[in-house]
């Protein structure tokens, strides 16, 4: 046992025995176990330094302290499917009747990887992303954008279009610092499509503690690591959101006294950051293939949170508030995102050929935009209007309908094949449509059914 001998904040200093000083990340109880505490600094070989976790009461000088001699337990395999679960690893839904094995967070972190050359392509049905993004198994994937630019929409329709197709990988989402009500809506969605029977929700709602938001990230990438190499499955990991994992562990940092360094934030984001970053890989057992949003404060790029971050992926996926404000759903924008699996020995060369060729007639359009803006399109040579032409009929192509928003759109989600995507994209590619509108292109799904200029004079 130990007592409190000092607190400020949210931070306690606690005295033990000499034989009883718990570690660093040890989990501490108090008021009948329901309050919790987290070591995060040992200052002498009997005092250490806590954060407050979950108070269930006031607390006081000389309160007894009771030392667990572990860290957060969480709840892992088969049998913690089907249920949502907190920073504690309590079950939220009590009609399961799971009974779930606990293992102690970060206690099965395995570094060993695994290089191979089979690269297997997930497909997510979503045009955007399988043309410019092909996402790999093992494959680290972010999701930036600012407020209200649609992440977590598109992150819920990647998790049910990925199903759709997978019906054999396990599902475990994290929730760190998101609103209750995106949690709910989502578990909503996954009990109707009969998804949840392969997922485990962990959840840190943004009104928990900062010691509550930073573990829970922790805790969901253990379940994975434990679905990964004991159970040897391959697990989807969706996390929303990052940034409020880094903006949790700057909270206490703060808190502890520590110097901030660039932009404000803690002065070890990059190591926060890898730590966890860094666990989620394919191996020989089973891949991780993560999907994670990340909020970009003022839509800034060069955040240091978000390069941190960036400094991971093995693909970026910007949303841009133009393309919003353009009625470009998803809001992406292909110059800004980047992938390191378009290559050609791994996407084929009609594939890598294509994405060369989009992306070259959208910075060409885009640099023409000002000028269009002060002289008009039609002082623009042929050529110029020939390419901008196909770069709006391109923008408009990968606009697509989620299954996700049919309650409030009220139209049908379209699941886009990436065959079919390339072929659709391909036929703007080579001018097919050139004497058609743009327009023709919004929301629509693939494009092979739409008549081509040719067709149309015969």
């Amino acid at each position: 046992m130990g007592k409190i001998i000092r607190f400020w904040s949210d931070i306690l200093e606690i005295r033990f025995d000499k034989e009883n000083l718990p570690q660093v990340n040890h989990l501490l109880t108090t008021n009948d176990g329901k309050t919790y505490l987290l070591v995060k600094r040992i200052i002498d070989e009997q005092t250490v330094r806590a954060i407050i976790i979950y108070s269930s009461k006031p607390i006081n000088i000389n309160d007894q302290i009771t030392n667990t001699k572990q860290s957060f337990m969480v709840p892992v395999g088969k049998n913690a499917k089907n249920n949502i679960y907190s920073f504690e690893g309590k079950p939220l839904l009590d009609d399961r009747n799971t009974l779930p094995k606990y293992i102690e967070m970060n206690s099965i972190i395995n570094n060993e990887r695994y290089l191979n050359n089979e690269n297997e392509i997930i497909e997510t049905g979503i045009k955007a992303i399988d043309f410019f993004i092909p996402i790999l198994k093992g494959y680290k994937l972010g999701i930036f954008g600012g407020a209200g630019v649609g992440k977590t929409v598109l992150m819920k329709e990647i998790i049910f279009n990925v199903n759709k197709a997978n019906a054999k990988t396990s599902n475990i989402f994290i929730g760190s610092g998101e609103r209750s009500r995106e949690a709910i809506e989502l578990f909503n969605e996954l009990e109707s499509s009969d998804l949840m029977k392969n997922s485990t929700m962990y959840i840190s709602k943004m009104n928990e503690s900062p010691g509550a938001r930073m573990s829970i990230v922790p805790i969901g990438i253990t379940a994975s690591e434990y679905l990964r190499d004991i159970e040897k499955e391959d697990v989807l990991l969706f996390i929303d959101n990052i940034y409020r994992f880094v903006q949790a562990e700057n909270e206490v940092s703060a808190s502890l006294g520590k110097k901030p360094s660039v932009g404000g934030y803690q002065s070890t984001l990059e190591s926060d950051v890898a730590n966890i970053e860094n666990r989620m890989f394919k191996n020989e057992n089973g891949s991780i293939t993560s999907f994670q949003t990340i909020f970009l404060p003022m839509d800034d790029l060069s955040d240091p949170s978000a390069v941190a971050v960036f400094n991971h992926l093995d693909g970026n996926l910007v949303l841009s508030r133009n393309q919003t404000a353009k009625n470009i759903f998803p809001a992406f924008d292909p110059l800004a995102s980047s992938s390191n699996s378009v290559d050609e020995s791994i996407i084929g060369k009609e594939h890598f050929n294509a994405i060369i060729e989009t992306k070259k007639i959208l910075k060409t359009y885009k640099d023409l935009e000002d000028v269009i803006m002060i002289l008009g399109f039609d002082e623009l040579d042929e050529q110029s209007k020939r390419i901008v032409k196909i770069a709006l009929q391109l923008e408009n192509f990968f606009t697509q309908n989620f299954f996700m928003t049919e309650h409030f759109t009220k139209a049908p989600g379209v699941y886009v094949s990436l065959e079919d995507t390339i072929k659709s994209v391909q036929r703007i590619l080579d001018g097919k449509y050139i004497k058609q509108s743009p327009e023709i292109f919004a929301y629509v799904g693939s494009n092979l059914n739409i008549p081509t200029d040719e067709e149309l004079n015969l």
